[in-house]
């Protein structure tokens, strides 16, 4: 009988992280360093494609709640098979429209530190992005963002919670 080792999550290379302590003090421990933010290229870090959510006409109209969010369990990040009609609606959708375009928003539920809500909110829309290119949705029309729980309700029941943890599909045209 053979066993698979267990392995244990590598622990971030804290140098690839634009969340620190703000050293002038504050209400908030976690802030987003400006000079990180200058850097993210020199750092190994991916920016956002300009035409998704920016302002001006390269943006495009932004549409919200017309595509299904797609939810999640507590902690996890791969889709679920209940939630595959709500993405097959968003593929039938980019079929119809070819100059749309779709940024998928992670969000999480309020419990946990904000540097690990905004991974999870990554992964999560990730999932959902990669979820789609692999039904036949073009990469380029597809772009992700994670707010973790930013936007998240801050000791909220249950049922607020299950709500939080999601991906929107933020329709642009």
């Amino acid at each position: 009988m053979t066993m698979a080792a267990c392995t244990r999550p590598q622990q971030p290379d804290p140098s690839m992280t634009a969340v620190a302590t703000r050293p002038t003090g504050g209400a908030s421990l976690d802030w987003i360093s400006p000079e990180d933010v200058r850097r993210a290229s020199e750092l190994g870090l991916m920016t956002r494609n300009g035409g998704f959510g920016g302002d001006g006409e390269a943006a495009g109209e932004r549409i919200e709640g017309l595509l299904p969010s797609v939810f999640f369990d507590f902690d996890q990040y791969f889709v679920r098979s209940q939630d595959r009609p709500a993405l097959q609606e968003a593929v039938d959708f980019l079929r119809r429209n070819p100059a749309a375009r779709v940024l998928l928003e992670g969000h999480t539920d309020w419990r946990g530190t904000t540097e690990y809500n905004m991974g999870l909110g990554d992964r999560r829309a990730r999932s959902v992005r990669d979820y789609l290119i692999q039904v036949g949705v073009s990469e380029d029309r597809l772009e992700t963002v994670s707010f973790g729980d930013l936007k998240a309700t801050a000791g909220g029941t249950d049922e607020q919670m299950a709500f939080d943890r999601r991906v929107d599909l933020v329709v642009f045209r």
